[in-house]
């Protein structure tokens, strides 16, 4: 039995489960409202919904991840901010400037296999605030991780917690890029990753 390492690089490089192939036949003749309006799409969101405990959240779709994240980091930070990312960070590498074409510097710092720390997005912080001329330099509003990275690391749940501690002790914003979460979640099922 040959088996291949998971590619991190996109999630837009393989094919779909058959499952869901099989899904498409026997659904490929249906003619529905496009848009977003149709039935299936109606049925997501409501599982959204619930799945977050949010019946009234308004649910919109978004062509790709390189949208979704810079429509979300643009919607959250305010104009002067930036967005904190280790330097082999998705939208720090593989976005094509789609962050700052929105206006927003992405600010990279070293990560470790791929993750930030706690004591470097403190350290980069602090190293702001402390600036006699941060009125002049781009502030940090938020922190962004790739979960799992692009190295294909995992961050544990007490590195999360870490790391969203000093998101709040800093008033950052913290956002996860969901295009690769359910690697995450099989990963570490499948790695038994520490809480």
């Amino acid at each position: 039995m040959t088996t291949t390492k998971p590619s991190f690089a996109s999630d837009y490089l393989e094919g779909a489960h058959p499952a869901i192939i099989q899904r498409l036949v026997e659904t490929n003749l249906e003619q529905t409202v496009g848009y977003g309006l149709d039935p299936y799409s109606e049925s997501a969101r409501e599982k959204i919904r619930s799945a977050c405990q949010a019946p009234n959240a308004e649910i919109r779709f978004l062509v790709g991840g390189t949208q979704a994240n810079a429509t979300c980091i643009d919607a959250l930070l305010a104009s002067y901010q930036g967005v904190i990312a280790a330097d082999s960070g998705h939208i720090n590498v593989h976005e094509a400037g789609a962050i700052e074409f929105g206006g927003h510097k992405v600010l990279s710092i070293c990560g470790q296999d791929g993750k930030l720390s706690a004591t470097s997005v403190d350290g980069y912080c602090t190293a702001w605030e402390t600036d006699d001329s941060h009125d002049h330099m781009v502030m940090p509003g938020m922190v962004y991780l790739s979960q799992p990275t692009e190295y294909g690391t995992l961050y544990s749940l007490a590195e999360l917690t870490a790391i969203k501690r000093v998101c709040d002790r800093h008033h950052l914003r913290m956002y996860v890029d969901g295009a690769r979460l359910a690697y995450a979640l099989a990963l570490s099922r499948q790695r038994r990753v520490p809480r």
